[in-house]
């Protein structure tokens, strides 16, 4: 009898102490390919630049990833085409009124975690289209070109979104409690 009542409490301190917000997707999406656009300084017309840059970016590889079955194959097709990549940077620079130098390279680098749209990326080195504006020293914007996960909160003219506007905070969650109101569902109050 004690045998049980120690297994039950094992049990339930199990189920509490899982975390509740683990994403079982985050394991299939290993093989993936970021974009990492880091822009020359934190200041507003290097923050807005940044999302011009990265417009052209994602507009120029675009087409040549749109029937890529691996991160493999886009980072075969990207650093084919990174000559083409960095021209279309650099011109989104030069049209903007800026004389920044940018590079555009493949490689692997370390990403902190981030929460993107419902899925995990915990903290580590993933392989990236990088592109430097300037000195690179501002805050930057990635997304993952492959599987295709770039979505674009901002409108056409590029600026960056309102703050606020694509932010949804994380539901907090409880197992035990999902688990209680899957065998006792809330009855609706009338």
């Amino acid at each position: 009898m004690r045998a049980s009542k120690t297994l039950a409490v094992g049990a339930l301190l199990l189920i509490l102490l899982l975390p509740a917000g683990a994403n079982p997707r985050q394991a299939e999406m290993a093989p993936l390919l970021r974009l990492h656009v880091r822009a020359n300084s934190d200041s507003p017309a290097d923050q807005a630049l940044k999302y011009h840059v990265r417009n052209a970016v994602l507009d120029a590889s675009a087409q040549l990833l749109s029937q890529v079955h691996s991160a493999a194959e886009a980072e075969k097709l990207l650093a084919e085409a990174l000559p083409d990549l960095q021209d279309a940077a650099r011109a989104a620079v030069i049209a903007a009124g800026f004389s920044y130098p940018v590079s555009a390279q493949l490689g692997e680098y370390s990403f902190p975690t981030r929460l993107y749209g419902d899925r995990v990326y915990r903290a580590g080195r993933y392989r990236a289209l990088q592109i430097y504006i300037g000195d690179g020293y501002g805050q930057n914007w990635w997304c993952v070109l492959f599987p295709p996960l770039c979505f674009v909160e901002a409108g056409g003219d590029g600026a960056a979104p309102a703050a606020g506007d694509s932010y949804i905070p994380p539901r907090p969650r409880s197992r035990l409690l999902e688990w209680w109101q899957r065998i006792f569902p809330p009855r609706a109050l009338s």
